[in-house]
């Protein structure tokens, strides 16, 4: 976690003083942006830390200072423990997720000067996931003719989704951003064989971006 936040403060500075200015803003009243981020996830239990991507767009009302959003984030894992107990002998898994959420932003901060905004807000939208199992399954007895219990491999999938909450920051300079954002999500709890599975999303998210009009 350490070296992403070195990574990130270096590679955010580095960006940004290299970074043209913009021509000064006109007198549009309204404003359409691209961006795509990459950075670090950190869920909350069952789940595991990894690399998070997303894309948006964005619709800026600039006499409001009010933004719209609308973003698409993507997960993709396969260390992890989402059972309870008990817990299956787990030969390969695989989840991905896929979080949809619409964001309402405030422009808190304008220095034009400095080409930089900063904006706060909190949306909230529908994470579907899409999970692959496989794991062992004891089998098979014993008895006068001897014999023993066996391994055999069972496969197991289960998608689904539920609804989520999310607050963020983003600080843009020129156009590169970083943007901190929180996942509260609802769990989704279901059953592969005898073995309870949780999904849940909820947690933390550091991101870098770029972004475009």
């Amino acid at each position: 976690m350490k070296k992403f936040l070195v990574f990130t403060v270096l590679f955010f500075c580095s960006v940004a003083t290299a970074q043209e200015k913009e021509p000064a803003a006109s007198e549009n009243k309204l404003r359409q942006y691209y961006s795509g981020k990459f950075g670090y996830y950190q869920p909350g239990k069952g789940l595991n830390n990894g690399l998070m991507l997303g894309v948006d767009g964005i619709t800026e009302f600039v006499n409001y200072d009010i933004g719209l959003t609308g973003a698409i984030d993507l997960y993709q894992k396969q260390t992890f423990s989402p059972f309870g107990m008990p817990e299956p002998q787990i030969r390969q898994q695989a989840l991905l997720l896929l979080p949809l959420h619409a964001n309402v932003g405030y422009r808190l901060l304008n220095l034009s000067d400095a080409d930089t905004r900063v904006f706060v807000g909190a949306g909230g939208g529908y994470y579907f996931y899409f999970y692959s199992l496989e794991y062992a399954e004891s089998s098979g007895s014993g008895g006068l003719l001897g014999g023993g219990l066996t391994s055999a491999s069972k496969t197991a999938t289960e998608n689904g989704g539920n609804v989520f909450g999310t607050a963020f920051l983003r600080v843009l300079i020129g156009k590169v951003f970083l943007e901190p954002r929180f996942y509260f999500a609802a769990k989704t709890e279901k059953t592969i064989g005898s073995y309870p599975l949780t999904i849940d999303p909820s947690g933390f998210a550091v991101t870098i971006g770029f972004q475009y009009e």
